[in-house]
């Protein structure tokens, strides 16, 4: 078997399944959404629930590495026993049922909680800490996110820049694209910010600052996203929500964490930057005072 049996699907990198044919990556979505189902049912089972040729999992496991569909089995019944299925279902029972007659504001409240404990859950710490180093080290931080995503990037540029220098968010209205993208390069770092419905032009974006070799780092919701494609590091979010739209709360809990973590490498620079800051606000009246 090409593939470990104590890998994770985290472990499968989106630039190969974002390789696979239409069908295949049908089935792979399926996979990654669904490990509990594979790991607990029979494969014909899959393959009528996916709606799928029960060989299209067969092809899928041999060509994301695995030598047979029961390897690729093992590795979501270890995410099974990882607990990730089991805090989706909570999740989800969070979110559909109607617990102690639940209002749709307490549902609310409810899933956003509940998609910040999944963050944190999932989080790989080792990951995490590459990213923040990987920022620290940067001389230009480029932030994407466009439409909905545009608010929480704005925010995460707020407060880095409360603190850190050089970042920004690309695209925004008035700003120069290219001039922004040239100052760009391999000393530099990104971070994409897109969930479902992915903005054409987040990735368009995205695309660019590839061309210029510049490490990006993904924070999306799926391991299939094409924010994900060809991102160094990946973060994946849940953003389940009773309301119509997704839920941004954990993407903006994860840039808090990982800012303030970029902040603790930074160290007494970090500090000494926030204090000017702080003061010259106080010397220009921005803070109310009684």
């Amino acid at each position: 078997m090409n593939v470990a049996k104590n890998t994770k699907l985290d472990d499968l990198i989106p630039s190969k399944l974002q390789a696979l044919s239409p069908q295949l990556r049908k089935a792979a979505r399926f996979v990654v959404d669904n490990p509990g189902d594979i790991a607990t049912r029979s494969q014909r089972q899959i393959a009528e629930i996916a709606k799928l040729p029960a060989p299209t999992f067969t092809r899928l496991a041999h060509a994301i590495g695995y030598d047979n569909y029961g390897d690729m089995r093992e590795t979501c019944l270890a995410e099974v026993m990882n607990t990730r299925t089991v805090l989706a279902e909570k999740a989800q029972v969070l979110v559909d049922g109607d617990l102690y007659g639940a209002n749709f504001a307490t549902k609310h409240a409810m899933a956003v909680i509940q998609n910040t404990k999944l963050l944190i859950a999932n989080l790989d710490m080792n990951k995490l800490e590459a990213a923040a180093k990987l920022l620290s080290d940067a001389k230009k931080v480029a932030l994407i996110g466009v439409m909905s995503g545009r608010p929480v990037v704005d925010y995460a540029m707020y407060m880095a820049n409360m603190s850190l220098t050089g970042w920004t968010v690309l695209g925004r209205d008035g700003d120069g694209l290219a001039s922004s993208l040239t100052s760009l390069g391999k000393d530099s770092a990104c971070i994409i910010f897109s969930i479902e419905p992915y903005a054409k032009r987040a990735l368009d974006i995205a695309d660019l600052v590839m061309a210029n070799d510049v490490p990006l780092i993904a924070l999306t919701d799926n391991r299939l996203s094409p924010a994900a494609k060809n991102a160094c590091l990946s973060f994946y979010i849940d953003a389940t929500s009773p309301q119509f739209f997704p839920s941004h709360a954990a993407a903006t809990v994860f840039f808090e964490i990982l800012i303030g973590m970029v902040i603790q490498i930074r160290g007494k620079e970090a500090q000494e930057r926030i204090a000017a800051i702080e003061q010259q606000n106080h010397n220009f009246g921005e803070y109310w005072q009684d």
